[in-house]
């Protein structure tokens, strides 16, 4: 019985203290374990988390650690959908060693890796390409499901798509967009809306909750969760949103296990 309430509990505590335990548990085919400041590969390889550099925006931006990717805290929650705060860009820092380490470091070994799915096959049926590194093509499919069962008024936002894998830059950078990896996905980009079509950078969306929800449950990210947004954009970043997961989902197991003690006290 304490077996059982303490795993949960040390699991919590990890992912609270110790960031570098949220790419563990969202990438366990590629990441043994956390030892000395560095995260350890299953192919015998490590690399740093933490390189203790202060950086500025566009720093952060080029040239991320581990550590600085997880930095800003992604929002999550039912309280949580409005205007990002100043600056706040939850999951614009990527580690390109890590991305490359799994899901290819050319165009070349990207491609071995994409696989074909069906979207919305109800609905467009509409195939496109992916990759099936760390199960995203089985995410994509369970919420390209998920939306074929939405009423018509909704399908509308994801169907049909802007893109999927294409091996190119950020706009405007010398980076390598997530599209390049076959893990991001653009939905209709007639209800979008992006922070360079807008020269003030005013913060605009026109997404519903509903659609953004589904994506955030199978591990995908939302660009317009950023103050440089990107309404059409998703990609599949797990480790950003595991700890929000734990916190609200946990926090129940959490009183249910203090009111148990609580309890055991009074007898």
């Amino acid at each position: 019985m304490v077996r059982i309430l303490i795993v949960p509990i040390l699991s919590i505590m990890l992912l609270h203290s110790f960031p570098s335990y949220r790419l563990m548990q969202s990438y366990p085919g590629f990441i043994a374990g956390v030892k000395n400041n560095y995260i350890l590969y299953k192919d015998g390889s490590k690399e740093i988390f933490d390189d203790k550099k202060q950086k500025s925006f566009n720093e952060l931006l080029k040239n991320s650690d581990l550590e600085d990717t997880l930095k800003q805290e992604y929002p999550f929650g039912k309280n949580s959908f409005k205007q990002p705060d100043y600056m706040h860009d939850p999951g614009r820092f990527r580690n390109y060693e890590l991305l490359r380490k799994m899901y290819g470091s050319t165009r070349g070994q990207v491609e071995k890796n994409l696989t074909y799915i069906k979207w919305m096959p109800k609905t467009i049926n509409r195939t496109i390409m992916v990759t099936r590194i760390n199960g995203v093509d089985k995410k994509l499919t369970a919420i390209s499901n998920e939306f074929d069962d939405l009423p018509k008024e909704m399908k509308k936002y994801v169907a049909p798509l802007g893109g999927t894998f294409k091996w190119r830059y950020i706009k405007g950078t010398h980076r390598l967009s997530t599209h390049s990896f076959g893990i991001a996905i653009d939905i209709n980009t007639q209800y979008s809306d992006y922070w360079r079509w807008n020269k003030n950078l005013k913060y605009k969306n026109r997404i519903p909750k509903k659609i953004v929800e589904i994506f955030e449950k199978h591990g995908f990210i939302w660009g317009g969760r950023w103050y440089h947004y990107d309404t059409m954009h998703f990609e599949y970043r797990p480790e950003l949103l595991v700890k929000q997961r734990l916190d609200i989902h946990d926090l129940n197991l959490l009183e249910s296990i203090i009111f148990i003690f609580s309890s055991w006290s009074l007898l």
